[in-house]
């Protein structure tokens, strides 16, 4: 689900306020690692 939801930001349809607490915290992990491997 997590994923699903990293995709709808990658897509510009959400942000990450929009997504349900429930999952917030691991999509935020998603885009923090992503922005990891692009810095590198």
């Amino acid at each position: 689900m997590a994923k699903l939801y990293w995709d709808l930001i990658k897509e510009n349809l959400r942000t990450i306020d929009q997504v349900p607490l429930l999952w917030r915290e691991a999509v935020q992990a998603l885009l923090d690692k992503e922005k990891q491997v692009n810095a590198a």
